[in-house]
């Protein structure tokens, strides 16, 4: 894997938004629209950029945003951001739902550093083939150089055992927003 260039913006974009389509937790916050989704994913990489790391695989097949956690830089460009996802990704009328969403998923996150693995995205027809363990594992090795913990969350039942493949357990769940949802850890 590779760490973003910008020439690979659209690409990374692309992949999230059709890997996540149909995706219960993304659903939640922006409704099952590509529109939607295309901000979120938009948003998402503006932040990773300021306050974590963006990799794209080797193939350019799947990529993966992370956070850390201890890194919480709020530059303008970022309240941009905000204001575009809750007016045009999000919508008015969710936004108090999605917010104490996002509030009650950072309650039962750990207080002390961590990478959080935010999306992990492999194109549709590329699933199932090794592109996302490829990149899982790369995501492993960076945390065990900086020595932190992993953390995720996930609402798709077919990546449980995955995850947990990967040495993964489940430290919370909630079913508070319609559907089953988890909080892995690996440290």
């Amino acid at each position: 894997m590779r760490k973003f260039i910008e020439q690979d913006r659209e690409k990374i974009i692309n992949i999230l938004v059709n890997s996540f389509e149909g995706n219960k937790s993304v659903d939640f916050v922006v409704g099952k629209s590509a529109t939607g989704r295309r901000i979120l994913m938009e948003y998402s990489l503006a932040n990773c950029l300021e306050n974590g790391e963006v990799y794209l695989s080797d193939s350019g097949k799947s990529c993966v945003l992370i956070k850390f956690s201890d890194r919480k830089r709020k530059p303008f460009n970022l309240w941009i951001w905000d204001l575009k996802l809750a007016l045009q990704g999000i919508g008015i009328s969710r936004i108090s739902k999605v917010l104490k969403r996002e509030s009650s998923i950072e309650a039962v996150q750990p207080k002390e550093p961590f990478l959080y693995v935010w999306f992990i995205g492999v194109e549709p027809e590329n699933q199932g083939k090794g592109e996302g363990s490829k990149l899982l594992k790369s995501v492993l090795d960076i945390a065990e150089d900086k020595k932190l913990p992993v953390c995720l969350e996930t609402s798709t039942e077919r990546n449980f055992k995955w995850y947990e493949n990967f040495g993964f357990s489940v430290y919370a769940s909630s079913a508070q927003f319609g559907f089953p949802f988890y909080f892995y850890r690996k440290d």
